[in-house]
């Protein structure tokens, strides 16, 4: 299961991810993120993976999407903080190639969400 939780503030959108971030959820995900985005592309995009616990490739490539598109990621954890760093690397290369620098990454103790509108959503698999 991937729990889902927006939180918008006048500056940031911020998602936040507890759980799997592998198939079937992808969708979901991917879906929540294109909303986001939408209703504020001005603000500044967070994705919290502080509380994924596993992730497999179809995860990733959403990952490396929400990178290219100017996201900031907050990690912990040995694999997670390295997936972050891999993707923060390769943004890099991506945009100074095209002539443009990337985002910065974020670290665990940067952010606050004082104030913040909480929306959170559970997501299932559908039933077989």
């Amino acid at each position: 299961m991937l729990r889902i939780t927006k939180i918008d503030t006048p500056s940031e959108q911020r998602l936040i991810l507890e759980g799997r971030l592998t198939q079937p959820w992808i969708a979901d995900l991917s879906s929540h993120w294109k909303e986001t985005r939408r209703a504020h592309p001005e603000r500044r995009f967070v994705v919290d993976l502080t509380g994924v616990m596993r992730i497999d490739s179809s995860g990733e490539s959403v990952l490396a999407l929400m990178k290219s598109a100017g996201a900031e990621f907050l990690a912990s954890g040995i694999r997670l903080t390295h997936l972050v760093k891999d993707l923060e690397i390769a943004a890099q290369q991506k945009s100074h190639s095209r002539g443009r620098t990337a985002g910065h990454y974020m670290s665990t103790e940067e952010g606050e969400n004082d104030g913040a509108q909480h929306n959170s959503s559970h997501i299932r698999p559908s039933e077989q």
